[in-house]
């Protein structure tokens, strides 16, 4: 359980650290986590409106299964597998779930 505990503050704070470098320089642009301590899932969400059109929708989603941080999605171009690396977790405890199961073998990341 300690193992978790701590993936998910780094989790958190990879995620709250993106939050606040922001994004676009706009008013109406808004980025926010949710966090489910309970079941380990954390979300970042945008929300804004573009040319009378709303955006808006999770573009990271992160969760802890099985002792392991599984990227389930990340619309980004921040590869936030990377960044979680970087911030402490052994590539063989992040799992690119965004990759069908057959294909994350052959990741430089783990597998459940």
């Amino acid at each position: 359980m300690e193992k978790i505990k701590k993936y998910a503050q780094i989790v958190k704070e990879v995620l709250t650290a993106h939050i606040e470098e922001g994004g676009i320089d706009a008013p109406e642009y808004e980025l926010y986590l949710i966090a489910d301590e309970t079941n380990f899932n954390y979300l970042v969400c945008q929300n804004m409106w573009r040319k009378g059109t709303r955006i808006y929708g999770c573009y990271v989603h992160i969760r802890i299964k099985n002792e392991k941080v599984a990227v389930e999605y990340d619309g980004t171009n921040m590869a936030f597998a990377d960044l979680l690396f970087e911030a402490g977790i052994p590539k063989q405890d992040i799992v690119l779930a965004f990759h069908s199961p057959d294909k994350r073998p052959y990741t430089d990341f783990g597998v459940f």
